[in-house]
């Protein structure tokens, strides 16, 4: 990975591989990074909380939340702001898969009453179930603990 100055990782962190924190960007102790994750500068993530693999976290984002695979986030609290498709298509996933994660991604994401949440991931098992970036958000999803994952913002 690449930790460019002043960035933290504190006690009992898990990183991954590929990694790439920015300038002053921080992890909390127990934090987990899987593969692939870019941290932007002066970004920092919650004590316990997890960064799923090809994720983007946007510079000053304070991330209180964990966050999906493959997804960006950013704001002070972070918010869900989409997919990062720029790492999606500079790792080379093809796109047939890139447009299921799209069409999961809308289904699970249309609205943000976390108490329906559960069924658009049973829902969304069931239409793009087959994919692997589909399967890897979709387990990433039902894992999460109470820490809870980042949001889309509320209108």
């Amino acid at each position: 990975g690449l930790f460019m100055v002043g960035a933290h990782v504190a006690h009992d962190c898990i990183v991954g591989d590929n990694i790439v924190m920015a300038t002053n960007s921080a992890l909390g102790g127990h934090v987990e990074v899987e593969d692939n994750v870019i941290f932007g500068g002066f970004s920092a993530i919650h004590q316990f909380s997890k960064a799923g693999k090809y994720s983007f976290i946007g510079a000053g984002a304070m991330v209180i939340s964990n966050v999906i695979p493959f997804g960006t986030v950013m704001g002070n609290r972070a918010y869900l702001a989409g997919l990062n498709l720029v790492g999606l298509k500079r790792a080379n996933f093809n796109r047939e898969d890139i447009h299921s994660l799209r069409n999961a991604y809308k289904l699970l994401f249309s609205s943000v009453d976390e108490d329906i949440l559960g069924e658009r991931v049973q829902q969304a098992e069931e239409e793009f179930g087959k994919t692997p970036l589909v399967k890897d958000l979709l387990s990433f999803i039902k894992s999460i603990d109470k820490r809870g994952i980042c949001l889309p913002q509320q209108n």
